[in-house]
Order: C-alpha cells, then structure tokens, then sequence
C-alpha cells in the first residue's frame, strides 16, 4: 500500500510540474504553409528539449500586413510576434490601418531572407509586354513583396498587384492562371520550377545583390538597385510592456534553440543568412531597421490616401 500511494504521489506530482508549465506562444502573421513558418516550428521543437520550465508553442494569424498577428500579441499574453521587413513597411504605407512601431522591441533576431519572383506564364523579362496589364501576387499589402512588386511596377506601369494572406496563396494563383507573376519565398517557387508535374514555374530572379543558384538578382535586369536591399530580418518581438526579466530569460532559451541543426537547417533552404545581434545591441538594431526600411521607401508615398 505504502508502494502504490508513493507511485500515486510521484505521478501527481510529475503532474502537477507539467501542469505548472507556462506556454509561450510563437505567433506568425502569414500563412501556415510559408516555408519561412519552419523556422519557428522547429525553434519551439527545441526550446522544449532543452528546458521544462516553459512549454513553447506555435501559431499563425495571418491577414492586414502583420496587422492581426501584431494585435494578437498586443492584447495576449506570453506571445511573441515573429517580425519581417513588413513590421515597418505596414505602418510607412498604410498609417491609418495599422499600428505604432514603437509599442514592439526585438529580443532575437534569425535570420536575412531573399524574396524570389515567378512566372508560368512568362519565361523571361523581354516576354512581359509593358503595353498590356500584368498582374503580381504578393503577400498582403505593405509587406516585403508589395514592396518589391512597386520597384517591378516602375518598369512595368500597367502591373497590378493582387493581394494574398500569404506567398503560398499568390502561389497557387499563379500556378492556376489567376495572376501572372507569384512572390514569395525560393523554396516555395522551387518546388514548381524543379518539377513540371506539380505546375511549370520559371524563377526571374530575387532579391539580394547575389545570385541565389542560376537566379540572378533583380537589379541585374534592368530594375532598380533598392531591390538589392529589400532582404528581410526575419526576427522575434515583445510588447515594450513584457517584462525584462523574462524577456531575457526567454531569449537565453531560444539563443541556444536557434542554433540547433534543425533550426538553422530550416533557414538554409530558403537561402535565409542566419546572423545574431548581441542583446547589448538590439535597441540599436531595431532603431537602424526602422531608420533603414522609412529610407528604403522614400519617394513612395503612403498608400492609404
């Protein structure tokens, strides 16, 4: 009897312990297909391998930009927002529907991201006629690949850009008919253009100053050099109001998560630079993002007026 009462009291403590757990959410405001929802999958992975303390977990809310996903975490709780380029550009294109950028701070960045563009329909940029209208999928509204579909645009005056939840939606549109050029991610685009019987995609280039494989950049055809700058810092941030403290703890968990195989793995297949700022320096960091992204689109102009 002493034997079964001391197993009861064991497992009710174990679980009473993983009942104690806190959740702490990871919120991607894209969609859950993106190859870029990867990199956070596998960090929550293992973040809950190293640790007990906290049970992480991961979750999307796409839609507005960021907007939604920035709202959620606002408003939630032991959330943090998985930013891009697109936590700034929302706000410079679209300030009367979106948010403060000064509300957020980063408490780890992961990594740089290329933008990749295609086509089923076209197969090179002398087959895009600039007399007739031309369509281009991006991921939303004031986000990376409306911004790079605008520098599109300049050369190609008659181009609309159709918006989506995500660069898997403006995908399928593409590979369907319904538009003629898709943006997103090259991973995504690659496994169209690598495989015919899954629906033909050429790959016109990308974003960066380098070639990604036989993909040249943007600007060696005869677009403007921003597109050399338009990679995305794909990073993680808090609410001002999340406690420092925890900020710091948390960070300490998921600094040695990210540098797990699987996660930098997940980087690597969409050509995501993987780079890390010193926590002593993140504040300088974000000021730069947000001093570089306004710079970036000078001349623009807001979009909601």
């Amino acid at each position: 009897m002493k034997k079964l009462l001391a197993t009861l009291l064991l497992a009710l403590t174990g679980l009473t312990q993983a009942v104690a757990k806190e959740n702490i959410t990871i919120i991607y405001a894209f969609g859950v297909g993106d190859s870029v929802a990867n990199y956070s999958r596998t960090l929550v992975e293992e973040a809950n391998r190293l640790q007990d303390k906290y049970n992480f977990m991961f979750d999307v809310k796409p839609g507005g930009g960021q907007v939604v996903a920035f709202n959620y975490v606002k408003n939630t709780p032991d959330t943090i927002l998985m930013g891009s380029g697109a936590y700034w550009l929302r706000p410079i294109f679209y300030p009367t529907q979106s948010y403060d950028v000064n509300e957020f701070r980063t408490i780890l960045t992961q990594c740089n991201l290329p933008f990749a563009m295609a086509s089923s329909k076209y197969t090179t940029w002398k087959d895009v006629p600039k007399d007739q209208p031309v369509t281009i999928a991006t991921a939303g509204l004031g986000v990376g690949t409306h911004l790079m579909a605008l520098e599109i645009i300049k050369k190609y005056p008659n181009a609309t850009v159709i918006p989506y939840k995500s660069t898997v939606d403006g995908l399928m549109a593409a590979l369907g008919g319904q538009v003629d050029f898709a943006t997103g991610f090259v991973s995504d685009l690659e496994k169209f253009s690598n495989d015919p019987s899954k629906g033909k995609l050429n790959i016109f280039g990308v974003t960066g100053p380098k070639h990604i494989k036989n993909y040249p950049p943007l600007s060696s055809s005869g677009f403007s050099s921003r597109l050399d700058r338009m990679n995305s810092p794909i990073n993680l941030m808090v609410p001002r109001s999340f406690s420092d403290a925890k900020a710091h703890e948390i960070r300490e968990i998921l600094l040695k998560a990210e540098s797990k195989k699987s996660v930098r793995d997940s980087y690597a297949i969409d050509y995501c630079d993987a780079y890390q700022v010193p926590e002593k320096d993140l504040s300088t960091w974000w000021a730069d993002q947000n001093h570089f992204w306004n710079e970036l689109t000078t001349g623009l102009g807001k979009l909601d007026q």
